[in-house]
């Protein structure tokens, strides 16, 4: 699809003009068949925007990132600009040959083999036979699926599928590439392949990136737009984009979680408000709670660098938590913990006051307590990690009484400002070379 830029903006490649999409939603078959045959001069459907006016450029050479929730109308919008649906109302210029990598499968016919799907996009891009001849060989290196490439792409799994409609995409020579969550099925080194050839290799290429990775957006976006139920809420920096669209996740999660969830909610005297230092707490709902609970965590507040969670953490940065904690009776030997896990539920760090040489602390009966802890975030693996807190009744880290496990209640986006070589970074702490003399 190639449409020329109407604005008279030269540097402008993608400009969204005041796009909406509106659907009529109908209670019933029976009235929408009603309003399709027109039997009845009342309309039986309700006005549903899909898409509520959203309104931007993106200039040629750059990139956008588009974030949001699911259902946010982020597809709905690129199916748009690409054509495949049309706005209800606003319009979408233009200016370059577009590569769009949507949901998989669009643009595959899956009886064709690999190969024979190369030739039918390449064809659609407007390539006769013997320059898309010169783009198979590279195509088939970058996606490296092997002798797959012979065999028809229904018989591919998920992954393979992706990885052979990326290097499609960004070998026939776009000018504007459109990727819309398609290499999140894709291995975690292929994802890393794609997003350096896309910085790297398309620099001079404007995209526009659809994801929920966040550290994809940080580290390729120039700027970002934040989507919510079909509105266009912000558009600006992508640190700032992830932080308002990561606060906002944050407090409709919460509020789900605990409709009550407010800062007085048990009740906080302002005693205990003052050595909290003012934290603001988010609850915790009971559901996330296992153990004997004679002493449960209450509600927590995260600071990164003494400072609110701004949506991403990185390498190095001090992490506090402060838990607010309430018992049944008192304790006399209590070890406090956490766990950051991945998306898979692996541990992939943590610590608790007794491995780390604090002495066992009292609480006292029916009374709150503030725990503290502070540690330095580690040098891993770019991606979502889950924040879950431990209480536990002992002398010994192995044999106490559980009390309280708060499970995944907070999100770490981490955000890495070197590259990482595996799960986590080990630094070479010796390096020698010395030449061997030949006899």
């Amino acid at each position: 699809m190639n449409r020329q830029n109407g604005n008279g903006n030269m540097s402008t490649a993608i400009a969204v003009k005041q796009v909406s999409k509106v659907y009529d939603i109908y209670e019933n078959p029976m009235a929408r068949l009603t309003d399709a045959l027109g039997l009845s001069k009342k309309n039986h459907g309700r006005e549903f925007y899909a898409l509520d006016h959203i309104d931007f450029e993106v200039e040629k050479g750059k990139t956008l990132g588009i974030i949001g929730e699911n259902g946010a109308g982020k597809s709905t919008l690129l199916k748009i600009i690409t054509g495949v649906l049309a706005a209800t109302e606003g319009e979408v210029l233009l200016d370059g040959r577009v590569s769009a990598l949507l949901e998989l499968g669009t643009g595959f016919n899956l009886e064709y083999t690999g190969i024979e799907n190369i030739y039918l996009n390449g064809n659609i891009m407007g390539f006769d036979r013997q320059e898309i001849e010169k783009k198979v060989q590279p195509i088939l290196e970058f996606a490296d699926i092997g002798d797959y490439a012979y065999q028809k792409v229904k018989t591919y799994s998920s992954g393979m599928f992706a990885r052979l409609a990326f290097a499609t995409a960004v070998h026939v020579e776009p000018e504007i590439l459109i990727v819309d969550e398609a290499l999140s099925v894709g291995d975690l080194f292929f994802q890393q392949k794609c997003n350096r050839y896309m910085k790297e290799k398309m620099s001079g290429c404007t995209k526009l990136l659809v994801t929920h990775d966040m550290a994809s957006i940080a580290n390729m976006a120039d700027e970002v737009v934040v989507i919510s139920k079909g509105r266009q809420v912000f558009y600006g920096e992508p640190l700032q984009a992830i932080e308002y669209y990561t606060k906002k996740v944050h407090t409709e999660l919460y509020q789900v979680r605990n409709p009550n969830n407010h800062a007085d909610r048990k009740g906080l005297s302002s005693i205990e408000q003052h050595a909290a230092g003012h934290q603001v707490w988010n609850y915790i709902d009971e559901s996330a709670l296992g153990g004997a609970l004679e002493a449960r965590f209450l509600a927590f507040d995260i600071r990164i660098n003494y400072e609110a969670y701004k949506g991403y953490v990185y390498n190095e940065d001090t992490v506090t938590i402060h838990a607010l904690i309430e018992t049944e009776r008192a304790m006399d030997e209590v070890i406090i913990g956490y766990q950051v896990k991945d998306k898979y539920g692996n541990v992939i760090f943590g610590e608790n006051t007794h491995s780390s040489g604090f002495a066992g602390s009292r609480i006292n009966i029916q009374h709150k307590s503030i725990a503290k802890l502070v540690f330095q975030w580690p040098k891993i693996q770019e991606n979502n990690y889950f924040l879950t807190l431990g209480l536990g009744e002992g002398t010994h880290e192995t044999q106490h009484v559980i009390q309280c496990w708060a499970h995944n209640i907070f999100q770490f986006q981490n955000i890495s400002r070197q590259p990482n070589h595996g799960l986590f970074n080990n630094k070479i702490e010796q390096f020698q070379m010395r030449e061997i003399e030949e006899k």
